[in-house]
């Protein structure tokens, strides 16, 4: 029987120790996390027989080494590279994938540059491979290789909780938007449904007036008949029909008995203030006689009328139009029979006109209707709810483009049909039940509702399910309304187990977080307590005045800031010292209340590099203002320079062109001087007849006096002038435009 070895009995205690006393160190962020890797492994290698330790995430398109400890002297990304290429091929040939909760995950030992590595391979659900790296000189004993394992399956689920914190964040933000989606959808189609039914009922309504109207749409006609009634009651009388233009506010000639040319009559308008509407206002007949000129009526004037009758053509004291009648006798006196008849005659066409007038009216909102009809269902089929209506009979009488969607369902397929025929799984769902509680007047609401659906998978839906109304507020059918929640649903559970995770995140940031409400505090973490030396539970309740030095940060934190706010300022340490923070500010939610939350992080070591730098920057102007004014005087001595080198060529120009020109004269101006005066004495012994020969001596002393002169101009040249000698691509002394000494 052999014993246990009590060093290894210790490391296994150690690993228990620490893994047991560890707090749950899921869902961090990247640098929390490789922050606790190095704390940990460092703890180890200093209890256990480990030299060195290396953990590496390797997904599909990128390996990263979170943690490195002890191998200060070995290849790390060489020891990476050969781990990968070890460990994949050790798993592909194992015929099954590790899992990361799989505590018996092999062990594989490679060597590189004469160093041993052991490897532990896992997993994770998240397409993630984590791979624990452990150096050592001697083989592993089998206590601590357990040990190991434990602690490599540890260390794999903690870097899956931070992977999977990234996407149960990007799922909670999906899914508060979907929520915010389904809310206003929700309210959406309530308000349509309630206008489609009351839509519904007025268009019924207006359907069954306009059948009863029917019989007046011959207006026309109807006018003219009665003026000629009116004319054959009163003995061949001219009569004309005026009817009442509501746009123009006027009275119209709208008919007339025959004999009467309505064509001459039709700009014979009667105002609506003319004071003989007045008079008529109240139902009551008017007379018109001109010989007492009782009313001017123009068209009374083109008819040629003696003696008249007006009567008003009113309903419920509303001015439709008015009856004329025209005679061409004077003092015309209208029996009792006559004008009875004329009333009955003017009653009826009254109604007539009233009736018409409404069926007008009737048949413009029955467009109205039938338009906002369509508008109304186009927007039912653009909701992304499922609605169907069905009749008392369970009818199929409709259902929108939402339910197609959602169901697969063709509405030429369904419209018409009995709603269990077409739908006989519904029957083991309880339909039935719903159906006659709906019919007696109450609704039927259930949410997130699991039921089977036409190809045989599991949907959880919102269920709602309502009366349907005719005008009279009679039941005749129901609506249903379906909106498939299981996406939401699935999100829901999803951010459920991850919001737990997430808690602790804000407590393990190396920077101070604060949530304050009105002016204190209601959140402070781990961070705000190092940086300010004040214990958290202090720091609840606490004004955030007694924190921040700068006033205009506190005014922003005592109400809900509406824009994010990054500055830099200083917070009060409990020493009484004056830390240099960076604080930057936004809005939040915390315990249902809106407040500000605060983020502040210690850049005391970056002001001191700050200062730093700003000294090196005043050094760097000064040295370049000395470089400027170095360059200034050097441009000065370079142009002084110029000038005096200029000066120089222009001497030694001078001297060359003197030594040239002295040159010249004595070896020009001596055999010169021989040929003038040659020429000179010639000249006295020549005889005057011989002109040609005075003329050619002439020519060469004047020759000779201008070589003479111009030898002299340039023996005292002082500022010569060039120009372009005509022909040749050379320059020569211009001796008139010199300047000579």
């Amino acid at each position: 029987m052999t014993t246990a070895d009590p060093k290894q009995t210790d490391h296994l205690d150690f690993i228990i120790h620490i893994l047991g006393s560890l707090p749950d160190l899921e869902n961090l962020s990247e640098a929390a996390l490789s922050l606790w890797l190095n704390r940990f492994l460092n703890r180890l290698i200093e209890n256990c027989e480990i030299e060195g330790c290396l953990v590496i995430m390797s997904s599909a398109d990128t390996t990263r080494i979170l943690a490195k400890i002890g191998l200060a002297g070995a290849d790390v990304e060489g020891v990476a590279n050969l781990v990968l290429e070890k460990a994949v091929a050790h798993t592909s040939g194992t015929g099954h994938r590790r899992k990361m909760n799989s505590f018996t995950a092999p062990i594989v030992t490679i060597e590189k540059d004469g160093a041993r590595y052991h490897v532990l391979h896992y997993e994770l659900p998240v397409d993630i491979a984590v791979f624990t790296v452990f150096a050592a000189r001697a083989e592993l004993s089998p206590a601590l290789t357990r040990s190991l394992k434990v602690l490599g399956g540890h260390i794999a689920r903690i870097i899956a909780g931070t992977e999977l914190a990234v996407s149960a964040t990007l799922a909670r933000q999906e899914l508060e938007k979907i929520r915010q989606e389904v809310k206003e959808t929700q309210v959406c189609s309530l308000n349509i449904m309630e206008d489609l039914q009351k839509k519904n009922r007025e268009l019924a309504m207006l359907n069954e007036i306009a059948r009863k109207m029917a019989s007046w749409r011959q207006l026309p006609e109807l006018a003219s008949k009665a003026a000629e009634a009116a004319s054959e009651i009163l003995d061949g009388a001219k009569v004309v029909v005026f009817a009442f233009d509501s746009e123009r506010e006027l009275l119209q000639p709208y008919q007339a008995s025959t004999g009467v040319d309505l064509s001459r009559i039709a700009d014979c308008s009667i105002p609506s203030d003319h004071p003989m509407l007045e008079a008529i206002s109240q139902g009551k007949e008017a007379m018109v006689d001109h010989s007492v000129d009782t009313f001017d009526l123009a068209a009374t004037r083109e008819m040629g009328l003696k003696t008249g009758l007006i009567l008003p053509l009113a309903s419920k004291e509303q001015l439709l139009g008015l009856l004329l009648v025209c005679e061409s006798r004077w003092h015309r006196v209208f029996t009792d029979g006559e004008m009875e008849n004329l009333r009955v005659l003017t009653s009826t066409m009254a109604a007539a006109m009233e009736n018409a007038s409404l069926l007008s009216q009737l048949t413009a909102q029955v467009e109205e209707m039938s338009i906002l009809k369509e508008y109304i269902e186009t927007v039912v089929d653009s909701v992304d709810l499922g609605i169907m209506v069905i009749d008392r009979a369970l009818k199929i009488t409709m259902f929108n483009l939402g339910f197609e969607k959602l169901f697969g369902y063709k509405k030429e397929d369904y419209i018409g049909r009995h709603l269990l025929q077409a739908f006989p799984h519904l029957v083991e769902q309880g339909i039935t039940e719903v159906v006659q509680q709906v019919f007696s007047g109450k609704p039927f609401v259930r949410y997130a509702w699991k039921r089977k659906i036409l190809n045989g998978s599991t949907a959880i839906q919102n269920f709602r399910v309502f009366p349907h109304r005719d005008a009279s507020g009679k039941i005749i059918g129901a609506i249903a309304i379906i909106e498939d929640v299981t996406e939401k649903a699935n999100l829901e559970d999803q951010l459920a187990r991850s919001e737990a995770k997430f808690s602790r995140l804000v407590e393990d940031l190396d920077d101070g977080y604060l949530v304050v409400t009105g002016g204190r505090i209601a959140y402070a973490n781990r961070a705000v307590s190092e940086l300010t030396g004040i214990r958290i539970h202090e720091l609840i309740g606490m004004g955030v005045d007694r924190i921040l030095a700068d006033p205009h940060l506190v005014t922003e934190c005592e109400g809900p800031t509406e824009h994010k706010l990054r500055c830099e300022t200083r917070i009060n340490h409990s020493t009484g010292t004056w830390i240099p923070t960076e604080v930057a500010l936004s809005s939040c939610e915390y315990g249902g209340i809106r407040g500000v939350s605060v983020v502040m992080r210690d850049i005391t070591d970056r002001k001191k590099i700050e200062t730093q730098l700003e000294a090196k920057n005043r050094e760097m102007r000064q040295r370049n203002e000395q470089i400027t004014r170095l360059n200034l005087e050097m441009e000065e001595t370079l142009n002084k320079l110029k000038a005096s080198q200029e000066n120089l060529i222009q001497s030694e120009r001078v001297a060359a062109i003197t030594e040239t020109s002295i040159a010249t004269n004595h070896e020009i101006n001596n055999p010169l001087f021989a040929i003038l005066g040659q020429a000179q004495l010639l000249l006295r012994k020549c005889n005057e007849k011989d002109e040609d020969t005075i003329r050619r001596l002439k020519t060469i002393e004047e020759s000779a006096l201008r070589i003479a002169c111009v030898t002299k101009k340039l023996a005292n040249l002082a500022d010569p002038v060039v120009k372009e000698y005509s022909g040749l691509a050379a320059m020569m002394i211009d001796v008139d435009r010199s300047t000579s000494r």
